[in-house]
């Protein structure tokens, strides 16, 4: 139970107040950050990638064709010497830098070295080349010489394999002469090594071995005699000779000699005798 008096003095107090503001509290939603843009398609970024690798490699290429073109110039790194090496005999270095020279294009950097080789190999003394450069301004040639065996007809040399080449100015002397038809170099050659070996043993030497054109095979020897060996087993048949040669070339008359020897028979040889000197004055 209230008592009058408090609730009197509480509506007393109410309607000294006055009216009274009612607030109501709303709850504001609360702002969310923006969210990310949403990613490229795939072949928007492959094109993009594209465009950066072709322009990184444009770049690159415009880099080194600036680089080729500076190490290319010949003004800034010029060929100033060519040596030559390797032991020559017949053919003059000087030759060989010539050639070298004749073939070169461009800065040190940008020779073309296999150019150089081809136009030394040219010379017909030189068997093998080799080119390389030397820092900071040489071009360093090494040269293999040919070596001859022996003259071949007119004008040309034979090496040992049955190469035949045909060097400018004189040839070289003292060296014998081998004859054949037309692609035999190679098998004369042979000959000459295996005919020469078998008349080591005599001490004789060919001056000159011939193969005709019936394929049939004759030799002079240094003295001037001539031994017709004929077109089978001619190494035999030399063979048989030299081993009853010094007996039966021992018995020739004083002051004659054997001119022609044929050894084309079996079971023995032919042998014709050069005039005397003597008799040769009065014919």
């Amino acid at each position: 139970v209230v008592p009058r008096a408090a609730t009197a003095l509480q509506d007393r107090g109410n309607r000294e107040a006055g009216p009274r503001t009612r607030i109501n509290f709303q709850r504001v939603p609360q702002e969310t950050p923006p969210s990310e843009a949403p990613p490229a398609p795939p072949r928007l970024q492959g094109l993009v990638r594209a465009l950066a690798a072709l322009a990184a490699g444009l770049l690159l290429a415009g880099l080194l064709l600036g680089a080729w073109s500076w190490l290319a110039d010949a003004g800034r790194f010029p060929v100033r010497r060519v040596l030559v090496e390797g032991g020559l005999r017949h053919l003059a270095p000087e030759a060989v830098a010539a050639a070298a020279r004749a073939a070169l294009a461009g800065s040190f950097f940008t020779q073309d070295l296999q150019a150089v080789r081809r136009a030394v190999e040219a010379v017909p003394w030189v068997r093998e080349a080799a080119v390389r450069r030397q820092w900071p301004d040489t071009l360093v040639v090494q040269v293999r010489e040919r070596r001859p065996l022996a003259r071949w007809g007119d004008g040309g040399l034979v090496e040992a394999d049955g190469t035949v080449f045909r060097p400018r100015g004189p040839l070289p002397a003292g060296l014998p002469r081998l004859e054949g038809p037309a692609g035999s170099a190679a098998r004369v050659a042979a000959a000459y090594q295996e005919l020469g070996a078998v008349l080591r043993p005599w001490g004789r030497r060919i001056r000159l071995l011939r193969l005709d054109e019936r394929r049939s095979w004759s030799l002079v020897l240094e003295d001037g005699t001539e031994l017709v060996l004929g077109r089978g087993a001619v190494a035999q048949r030399l063979a048989r000779f030299v081993r009853v040669a010094g007996r039966a070339l021992g018995a020739a008359p004083p002051g004659r000699r054997a001119a022609r020897v044929d050894l084309r028979y079996s079971n023995g040889f032919a042998v014709r005798w050069a005039p005397t000197a003597a008799r040769g004055r009065r014919g």
